[in-house]
């Protein structure tokens, strides 16, 4: 179970070169800064604005794209104090804005972004209830916007994003959204998005087309159709060092792991780009995932260079794991014992994490290998490490787990039919175990009988998996489940 960062991928848009209008001028100058601030070598991007502030300065397009230049900073490197220092930055560059030519498209569309960004920025530290208030004003913006400027294609592209996540709200929240205003169908967002990309004169085709695949990959369910619209941009790598996450990232949700490991392991190193070492728990990730002996040495990297707060739990319990698969009990514990030590609560990888190190009890090691080689797509020889166990031995968890990972393994070959008995099992043995075994194989059954349109059981199977209470994953499994809920009604 991954959660995926999803949100860095709203960031992903912006003018083609063509663009021009008063106060807000896409020059030569502005489009090297976008271009250098996507790559991740934000300084040189900075500079170069700077540059233009100083020869142009009735335009204020630079104002805005500095915004990109913080958002990613920020998003990138979770650091708290940075967050402190950087915050005063949004009210000052939305009052820069207000003063722009408000007869322009892109004096609504400018000044809702950065809300929009912003809010992503309070959400990913903890800032939720004035996050909430920034989406609101951004969205209230995008559709003051589209009633004077109707035939402006970019302020539909956002309205289209923000009408497909706010259709995943999870049922707890809805009830408040709805008071904000805030209402959407994923369905009808990722229509949206479709016909957009149908439209040649559509200004960002490329970002649209990535955000498109995101959402398509983690609200619409569908790997396959992620993973083509991916190739059909030809993204280019080369000194990108965004778009080295991006691909590696599609192509880890997408069972692709050999492909992660290759995209990362050339990605660009030096100086000038700012620093991303969550791509070294990436890369660790995936080559734990294949077993690779030297996994530890990019987690280890990771834990080293990191200023954040997320992910620090579970990087130390994947170096746990990796000491346990290459038979060093000792290293397990030692990992396992610092999971307690540092880091923080709010991802569901850390909660997990957490929960394994309060256990006290070491995991069997060949459901272990299964798991990893399952999340790294080698269905056949982790299959072949459950073959290696006696299930009658087992306890009553790892027991569990035996049938969950079996099901997981052959549902993912293809042989739902010999998975679905499995995953029944797990769901009706489940007692009150507070594992994620028995809702995620509700979420499976929801999905496959989603897929099958036997809408009766899908629905029955998510209504189910918002029912267990407490388990590791709650967080990621009501928000699929929410999703499957819309997808079908």
């Amino acid at each position: 179970m991954k959660k995926l960062p999803v949100f860095i991928y709203i960031c992903l848009y912006f003018f083609n070169n063509s663009v021009v209008a008063q106060d807000f001028t896409y020059n030569s100058r502005c489009e090297s800064a976008y271009q250098a601030i996507f790559k991740l070598k934000i300084q040189e991007g900075n500079q170069i604005l700077f540059k233009e502030r100083q020869l142009n300065k009735n335009n204020l397009l630079p104002y805005f794209l500095e915004n990109y230049s913080d958002f990613l900073a920020l998003y990138i490197s979770d650091d708290n104090a940075l967050y402190n220092r950087l915050s005063h930055k949004k009210d000052e560059r939305l009052k820069i804005l207000a003063s722009g030519d408000s007869n322009s498209p892109f004096y609504l569309y400018t000044q809702a972004s950065i809300h929009l960004q912003w809010a992503i920025i309070k959400v990913k530290f903890g800032d939720y209830f004035s996050a909430i208030f920034d989406v609101r004003k951004a969205y209230r913006l995008l559709i003051t916007n589209q009633e004077k400027f109707p035939d402006f294609l970019p302020n539909n592209k956002d309205l289209a994003l923000l009408n497909t996540l706010f259709g995943a709200i999870p049922d707890k929240y809805k009830f408040g959204a709805k008071i904000l205003g805030l209402k959407g169908d994923i369905d009808q967002g990722l229509r949206d998005f479709s016909s957009l990309l149908k439209n040649p004169n559509l200004p960002f085709r490329e970002e649209a087309t990535i955000m498109y695949t995101m959402l398509l990959l983690h609200l619409g369910k569908d790997q396959t159709g992620a993973w083509q619209m991916l190739n059909q941009l030809e993204i280019k790598l080369e000194d990108n060092l965004l778009n080295h996450f991006i691909v590696s990232s599609v192509a880890h949700y997408t069972g692709r792991n050999n492909k992660v490991i290759e995209i990362l392991s050339q990605a660009p190193k030096s100086d000038e780009y700012f620093p991303f070492p969550y791509l070294n728990y990436m890369l660790g990730n995936a080559k734990l995932n294949r077993l690779d002996k030297d996994a530890h040495i990019p987690l280890k990297r990771f834990l080293e260079e990191y200023k954040g707060r997320d992910y620090i739990k579970e990087a130390n319990r994947k170096l746990a794991w990796h000491g346990l698969v290459n038979r060093r009990p000792d290293l397990y514990q030692l990992y396992m014992s610092k999971i307690l030590q540092a880091g923080n609560n709010s991802l569901d990888e850390d909660k997990a994490a957490t929960t394994e190190a309060l256990k006290r009890s070491t995991p069997n090691v060949h459901i272990l290998r299964a798991r990893l080689l399952s999340d790294g797509g080698y269905y056949e020889k982790a299959l072949n490490s459950l073959n290696n166990i006696t299930v009658n031995n087992l306890g009553f968890e790892d027991k569990l787990e035996y049938y969950y990972r079996k099901a997981r393994i052959l549902d993912e070959m293809g042989q739902i039919k010999s998975a679905i008995p499995l995953y029944q099992w797990t769901i009706n043995n489940s007692n009150n175990s507070e594992t994620y075994f028995a809702p995620n194989s509700c979420i499976k059954l929801g999905n496959y009988y989603e897929r099958t349109n036997n809408k009766t059981l899908a629905t029955k199977y998510y209504r189910k998996a918002s029912t267990y209470k407490n388990h590791e994953y709650k967080n990621s499994i009501d928000a699929q489940a929410k999703a499957g809920l819309n997808r079908i009604k």
